[in-house]
């Protein structure tokens, strides 16, 4: 049987592409293990203490072990509503749900506390009933306080055990619970306390005091966990988290401004969307990369986040003439290029020149400023007077003139409605260099002679000091010349500019052209 290598390759980089999706939700997994895990643990001795609360608090007569027993009935529903809530959170988000199921946990934490509310108001009542109506002794026995020991030593284990995993995963539902038995913990406490009260020193309705306590601790514990419940359904942003983003995102390169940051608790993670304004003159990739630095930045500072960067291009103080013109270039459907750009200034002496709208006209009395001293609001009132544009643009080479045109003068009729100062435009037709198709051109062999006459044309160029890899290829039956020139300094100047090495390459250019008969000449400058 002949092995398909090709099958297990594919294979291969499938199974390398999955593993790290598996990695990073094996944490999630065993979160959700060790959550359900003492979820189910805090379910089971809930539902014990309850039963054996009330039964003992029914048979004595007790309001405190019975206000205990209803505040652990109350913690059974809370415990099956985490449970719950624990296996809804794991689930992806989907299309009903596409943030996810993590907010489940602060809405059983919700329905939670109002139950909780339920029992503080009707352990309220019955105390106060008690203590000013009805006279009713509770039975006290053996059985009263080893119940309520027990709930001590039982609650105190499974708070520990809650909130070390609350905190390791912050899972919110588990802290409430966690909560809830502390808080049982305490009011068992004064359930003893009052027991004592009434077995030992005979005070008259202590056990009903006791249970007023509990009530007022249940409604007081259900207050601040309310708040924060409220605060994560509400989307309230964690305090200072908001000035602390905005400072370290607007101290990014190439980052304008940022505004509109809305940050959300989602579960054990934090969710963040906000916009940036980056110069309109950056590229997709830049303005990508921008965004992408701005999301690293914000996970620095919160590391489980969900980051959405909406990137708005705006114009810029940097921004010159020429680069407005090539932005609306770049918008005009047809264009492909433009190039050889300048500007002129319109002067007329029969009519004023263009003015700003915060300039006015000299009068006789203004005093006229020399070019030597002109500031930097002369320097202003310059750029808007009328300008003549002369520019090249590049079009399909297979529009046809009349198409050409009109593209042509919707650019121009843009221009001067965007740039008012842009009075007068000349604009210069040509095609692209190349098709939209691929050009291949096959490389040839140049004979010594063509090598040598060509070193030979290169030499006579004022400013070449050698000539080096000197090729001849071959493009549609048409000969291209590729070749190297070492440009030397000047005696006066130890650098040679950018444009006098394309000066001196342009004029190289024509001569092969010329002698040769090739259809482009391709030189590469390198200083000495």
């Amino acid at each position: 049987m002949v092995k398909d290598h090709n099958k297990e390759v594919r294979r291969k980089y499938n199974d390398e592409d999955n593993r790290k999706g598996f990695l990073n939700n094996l944490q999630g997994i065993n979160a959700y293990k060790d959550k359900r895990k003492v979820a189910i643990t805090s379910v089971i001795a809930s539902v014990g203490l309850a039963s054996i609360k009330l039964m003992i608090g029914y048979s004595t007569n007790s309001l405190g072990i019975l206000s205990e027993g209803m505040h652990s009935g109350l913690d059974v529903i809370a415990a099956f509503m985490t449970l719950y809530a624990i296996q809804i959170v794991i689930r992806p988000p989907d299309a009903r749900y596409t943030f996810g199921y993590a907010k489940f946990e602060s809405l059983s934490s919700f329905v939670a506390i109002i139950l909780l509310f339920a029992v503080a108001g009707w352990i309220f009542y019955e105390g106060i009933d008690r203590i000013l109506f009805k006279n009713i002794h509770p039975e006290i026995t053996i059985f009263s306080f080893v119940i309520m020991f027990l709930s001590v030593v039982v609650d105190l284990g499974r708070s520990k055990a809650l909130y070390r995993t609350a905190r390791k995963y912050g899972s919110q539902a588990l802290e409430a619970d966690a909560l809830h038995f502390r808080a049982d913990m305490l009011s068992s406490s004064i359930v003893i306390i009052g027991l004592i009260s009434v077995s030992i020193f005979h005070i008259p309705n202590a056990d009903a005091y006791a249970a007023l306590v509990i009530a007022g601790m249940i409604i007081y514990t259900s207050l601040g966990l309310g708040r924060r419940t409220l605060d994560v359904l509400l989307d309230k942003a964690p305090k200072g988290m908001y000035h602390l983003l905005l400072e370290s995102i607007s101290g990014l390169d190439g980052v304008t401004k940022a505004h509109d940051i809305r940050i959300r608790n989602m579960g054990t993670s934090m969710s963040v969307d906000l916009h940036i304004e980056v110069p309109r003159t950056c590229t997709h990739d830049k303005a990508h990369r921008i965004a992408t630095t701005v999301e690293n930045r914000i996970r620095e500072i919160m590391p489980n986040c969900d980051v959405l960067v909406h990137v708005d291009a705006i114009e810029s103080s940097t921004e010159t003439l020429t680069d407005r013109i090539r932005l609306i270039a770049a918008e005009t459907d047809g264009i492909r290029n433009i190039h050889s750009l300048y500007l002129s200034r319109i002067v007329s002496s029969a009519s004023p020149p263009f003015l700003g709208k915060n300039q006015k006209p000299k009068t006789k009395d203004d005093h006229d400023v020399s070019s030597d001293s002109r500031n930097h609001d002369s320097d202003m009132s310059e750029i808007w007077q009328p300008l003549h544009l002369y520019l090249d643009v590049q079009v399909d080479r297979r529009l046809d003139l009349k198409a050409a045109h009109n593209i042509v003068e919707s650019f121009e009729a843009r221009i001067k409605t965007e740039i008012p100062q842009v009075k007068d435009i000349t604009t210069h037709i040509e095609t692209e260099s190349t098709d939209d198709t691929e050009v291949m051109g096959v490389e040839k062999e140049p004979s010594p002679y063509t090598t040598e006459n060509i070193r030979k044309l290169c030499l006579k160029t004022e400013g070449v000091m050698d000539c080096q890899d000197i090729g001849i290829v071959d493009v549609n039956g048409e000969q291209h010349v590729t070749l190297t020139i070492i440009i030397k300094a000047t005696t006066e100047k130890t650098v040679t500019s950018v444009e006098e090495a394309h000066k001196i390459s342009t004029s190289v250019q024509d001569s092969i052209m010329k002698e040769t008969g090739a259809a482009r000449v391709v030189v590469h400058t390198e200083p000495f």
